[in-house]
């Protein structure tokens, strides 16, 4: 009888039922898989290398399925195993299975493996698992139908029951039918209601549990989940058919133990020499296995038992001869030492003589056939598989004979590269298997260079075209040639050298155009000849790349170039192509300087590709070798001395550093070492070892500029390779005149000015250039190159005020010049008074008074601390204003005045304070114990520098400092009010604020006497200083104009 089942179409993947159904059927599977001590954790994989299916069928068809791959390497494996145990289901268990094949289960389809376990459960444990009676004529019931009706014969009559999901949802039907099975067992489940669905679920399942044996492959919380499917439902019922009361059996007491053990996984045909391993399953607590293994003349082997859990075992022996061999278990009690033979579990093996390949050439030629032979396969078959160089399997055709257990087959590579050849006797690999064979091109040669890249290449370029020979013994090598021929057929001159078993072919195309490169060995075409190469026009592009990174490298290792792009605003791109995924990393460095790192992860040829704009630059693509990986090979740990960046060099003198390679592993391999000048051109350098792994250079620039040291290890880079290196002609900074109205005065707001820079006596160097107002605000300049090593700086101050001139000259910083910026109305006649003491009490009324000729056009604004325009009452009188208001918050007050939109003066400052005495600078220190001085201290930024019209304090403790008097004094430039705050704790607050720049002197003296540090000197800066003293200001960028002096060709950027 066939049992035809479909697989069922499965619903959304992200349903709660397709959850409930996976777990159940893993359950399901687990609970016959423990049976042979096995489990599984997902069926999605789990049953792809087939191992695992075939436990299952054995499980369940308590049947042998046959020979099958039990050490699984590759995919023909995977699906011969799969096919075996599909075909045993159909053909032996006569379970017609549809829509599957054995590549689905190997690819992990999990919609159909759920399938193919739901046809698994039908026919296993609800069509044969047991037998309903039926009388004679009445149609055969589907499983369902069969199912449902052997539940309802069992339930009390009139109880409804017409589906397997939401009838099993609220308990009920689980309780009367454990109750029907197991009488009184649940006796009160007619009472149940749904409100206690899980309750109930979870009380009847565990009793169906511990009475009928019945096990929970669902949970109790899923059986009652709305979305529960029907397959999930009747997997779990379908266990009460065969169910018998009371089956679950105590275990026995420990007096009487029982006992028992089994083999897993013995190989039937050992090899002799070889380990052969199998398990012990081993049922009962308290024995340990004690096996025996005879050879063919009866004599023990050695063997070795290994626990894997106190129920598993596993076995290792080698045999020494072939023949049959005997295989027997027992179980020895540990407590009692007793000693029971295991009769079931007695095996006799054959073991075969060891199975061998014959010798082959390890390497060949593609193209050409390599003939294969097995020996000592009495016992049979030999399979034999090659993997090629791309990764490609190929199972050969293997011919038995001649002789016994001699196999042979014949392989014939494709493709250059290492091939394995896998060898299995009896679908187990043989000793030594997998087995290398190289192949490598008929023509035995290997082609590269940049002469034959098929763009890139310009007029006057000079190519090379290498050919590597791939072994030394090449009889044909001297008949390498290389000819170039252009589009009108005419033949340009090629240059060839011999380096080991490199030749090199170097060429200059001079048209445009294509061209054909051809190599020939002996007069035939090698590689992919002939190459085409378009030929272009030279480059305008000023973008220049060089460094190790360009030139060689090893894998694994990271290679570094640098690029230049000398002024070209042009947009850069990176690319590489070669064996290997590479990342690129461009770090940018500044005055249009950029660092370019990758890391190649395989040996071979590699072109990088540099295009500004989108064309190539000069030289690129660049092609380079990368070589293998090499063992201790630490270029990381290499180091270049002495080029610290505050060294100055000049032209003329020589520019020594040293290279230190002691912690790279090849401390016998000199770095290879370039310096370039400004214009890429390679310089003279000396060098030689100092001492075991450290390397003395020096080389001698003739002119300033920006020259480059290349240094590699190996073909990678010394790390910080290309080093800069800046050669400057001496300087003088004294001999640089900064003159003109523009500097000098008077300078006029919203007027034009200029001033000269002259650098004439001063020596060649870049200056650069920067005005700023008192807040930090860049003021644009107009730079003018008088083209005699002096420039014109032209600019328009936007307001009034203070200004300063940054200059620097060389890399070297000229003290900074102040600018006076005068307003261009007559402001001389506007004066405010009534800020004589610039501390005041909050929420006192204050008054000012602003004198002003013109009152129309005079305006007055107050800002609080918080930023907010203050309402004040401001009366015209005969000489200005009369302006009184009443500060609300404690802090900084501005009073800002403007005339005709004019700043007059700086804004001016109030600070308002708690209420106290303001005048009061002498405090009494009530405090225990004589004065002391010495233990008063001073805090806060009060001490300075500060900056000056801006209210600033110091905090004063005196706890420990005993009983005594404090007074405190500001000397300076200017009379300085004070205001203290006494905290009653000890110590106390004082505010001031600095009228002008200057230095001030704080006295502070405690019982008549100095305390330690007093007096405290201050300076008190301008408020255009003052940025580098606010911790909280926004970083901007530099406005400074960089110039060239000594160069005929101005050139203006912004520095960064």
């Amino acid at each position: 009888m066939y049992f035809i089942t479909v697989i069922p179409a499965i619903r959304l993947d992200d349903a709660e039922w397709k959850i409930i159904q996976q777990n159940t059927f893993t359950r399901w599977v687990n609970n016959h898989l423990k049976k042979a001590g096995d489990s599984i954790q997902s069926l999605e994989t789990d049953f792809s290398d087939g191992l695992k299916l075939i436990s299952l069928a054995a499980v369940l068809s308590q049947k042998n399925v046959g020979r099958f791959n039990k050490k699984v390497n590759f995919r023909s494996q995977k699906l011969e195993n799969v096919s075996l145990a599909l075909k045993f289901f159909q053909d032996v268990e006569h379970i017609k299975i549809v829509n599957i094949d054995s590549s689905h289960i190997v690819d992990q389809n999990k919609k159909l493996i759920l399938g193919l376990i739901w046809t698994l459960i039908l026919h296993y444990s609800i069509s044969m698992g047991w037998v309903q009676e039926r009388n004679e004529g009445q149609p055969e019931e589907t499983p369902k139908q069969k199912l449902l009706n052997w539940i309802r014969s069992k339930l009390p009559s009139g109880m409804p029951l017409t589906n397997f999901t939401s009838d099993w949802n609220d308990g009920v039907a689980v309780g009367a039918l454990v109750n029907a099975l197991v009488p009184g067992a649940v006796m009160d489940w007619d009472q149940w209601t749904p409100e206690n669905a899980l309750e109930n679920t979870q009380k009847a399942m565990q009793i169906a549990q511990e009475r009928l044996g019945v096990e929970p492959l669902i949970t109790p919380g899923e059986l009652i989940h709305p979305e529960i499917d029907e397959m999930s439902v009747m997997t779990y019922l379908s266990q009460f058919p065969v169910a018998k009361l009371d089956q679950v059996k105590k275990p026995l007491p420990p007096e009487e133990p029982m006992a028992s053990g089994s083999l897993e996984g013995v190989n039937d045909f050992p090899v002799v020499n070889l380990p052969s391993e199998f398990s012990v399953n081993v049922v009962g607590d308290g024995y340990k296995p004690k096996m025996k293994i005879t050879d063919p003349d009866g004599r023990e082997m050695h063997h070795i038992v290994a626990e894997e859990n106190p129920h598993r075992f596993t076995v290792t022996y080698t045999p020494q001869r072939d023949g049959l061999h005997h295989i027997s278990l027992s179980l020895r009690d540990i407590a009692l030492g007793t000693i029971t033979p295991v009769e079931s579990a007695s095996r006799t093996v054959e073991v075969l003589p060891i199975v061998r390949l014959c010798s082959y050439p390890d390497r060949v030629r593609v193209g050409d056939a390599v003939p294969l032979r097995v020996e000592g396969a009495i016992r049979g078959p030999i399979e034999v598989v090659v993997v090629d160089a791309t990764g490609g399997e190929h199972p050969l055709a293997v011919i038995e004979g001649p002789g016994k257990g001699v196999y042979s087959c014949e392989y014939t590579p494709k493709h250059p590269g290492l091939h394995t050849l896998n060898v299995f006797y009896n679908r187990v690999a043989i000793h030594g298997s997998p087995f290398p064979l190289r192949a490598v091109d008929r023509n035995n040669f290997f082609i590269w260079g940049r002469g034959i890249s098929d763009d890139g290449i310009r007029i006057n370029d000079t190519v090379p075209v290498y050919v590597d020979s791939r072994e030394a013994s090449s009889d044909h090598e001297n008949d390498v040639k290389v000819k170039v021929v252009t589009d009108a057929g005419l033949e340009l001159p090629v240059r060839r050298s011999k380096e080991g078993l490199r030749s090199t072919f170097i060429y200059t195309p001079t048209t445009t155009g294509k061209h054909l490169v051809y190599v020939t060995n002996n007069n035939e075409p090698i590689g992919q000849s002939p190459y085409k190469v378009n030929i272009s026009p030279q480059t305008n592009s000023r973008v220049r790349a060089f460094g190790p990174g360009l030139e060689g490298g090893v894998a694994d290792h990271q290679s570094v170039f640098s690029v230049e792009t000398n002024g070209d605003a042009d947009r850069l791109a990176f690319s590489i192509e070669g064996p290997s995924k590479t990342e690129i990393a461009c770090q940018d460095r500044g005055q249009g300087a950029a660092s370019v790192a990758y890391t190649p992860k395989e040996p071979g040829v590699y072109k990088v590709n540099v295009l500004a704009g989108g064309d190539h630059i000069a030289e690129s693509p660049f092609v380079l070798m990368v070589d293998p990986s090499k063992p201790g090979f630490h270029p990381s740990a290499a180091r270049l001395t002495g080029l610290e960046p505050e060294m100055q060099f000049v032209p003329g003198e020589p520019v020594p550093f040293r290279i230190d390679t002691r912690d790279t592993g090849v401390v016998d391999d000199a770095p290879r070492v370039e310096v370039l000048d400004k214009d890429l051109a390679l310089l003279p350098i000396n060098g030689s070892q100092i001492n075991p792994g450290i390397y003395g250079y020096s080389f001698t620039p003739k002119k300033s500029g920006k020259y480059h040291i290349c240094a590699s290890l190996n073909g990678v880079a010394i790390p910080g390779s290309p080093f800069p290196v800046n050669i400057r002609e001496p300087i003088d900074l004294s001999k640089l005149r900064i003159f003109g109205p523009g500097v000098d005065g008077p300078v006029k707001c919203q007027e034009p000015t200029h001033f000269t820079i002259d650098a004439k006596q001063a020596g060649p160097g870049a200056v650069e250039v920067a005005l700023a107002d008192r807040s930090g605000k860049a003021v644009a300049i107009d730079v003018l190159d008088n083209n005699d090593g002096s420039f014109t700086v032209k600019y328009t101050a936007p307001r009034p005020g203070a200004y300063q001139l940054n200059v620097v000259f060389a890399g070297a910083q000229v003290p900074p010049i102040e600018i006076n910026v005068e307003p261009q109305v007559d402001t001389s006649g506007i004066r405010v008074t009534g800020l004589e003491n610039a501390i005041v009490t909050v929420n006192c009324e204050q008054e000012v008074h602003v004198f002003t000729p013109d009152g129309d056009n005079t305006r007055i604004v107050i800002t609080s601390p918080s930023g907010s325009i203050v309402e004040a009452v401001i009366e015209s009188t005969d000489t200005g204003f009369r302006v009184s208001f009443t500060p609300s918050e404690i802090g900084d007050y501005s009073i800002s005045v403007t005339y005709r939109d004019l700043p007059v003066g700086a804004p001016y400052l109030l600070h308002s304070v708690p209420d106290g005495n303001k005048a009061e600078a002498e405090y009494v220190v009530s405090r225990c114990g004589p004065p002391r001085a010495d233990l008063v201290t001073v805090t806060g930024p009060g001490l300075g520098p500060v900056i000056a019209q801006r209210s600033t304090h110091v905090f004063i403790d005196t706890t420990s400092a005993g009983f005594g008097d404090i007074d405190l004094f500001v000397d300076g430039p200017t009379r300085t009010p004070i205001h203290c705050v006494d905290n009653h704790d000890g110590t106390l607050t004082m505010y001031y604020v600095p009228k002008t720049p200057g230095v001030y002197y704080l006295r502070v003296m405690f019982d008549s006497n100095h305390i330690s540090g007093s007096p405290f000197q201050v300076l008190a800066v301008p408020a255009l200083l003052a940025s580098s003293l606010t911790a909280d200001r926004e970083k901007t960028e530099s406005s400074f104009t960089t110039l060239s002096s000594g160069s005929s060709t101005p050139k203006t950027a912004p520095c960064v």
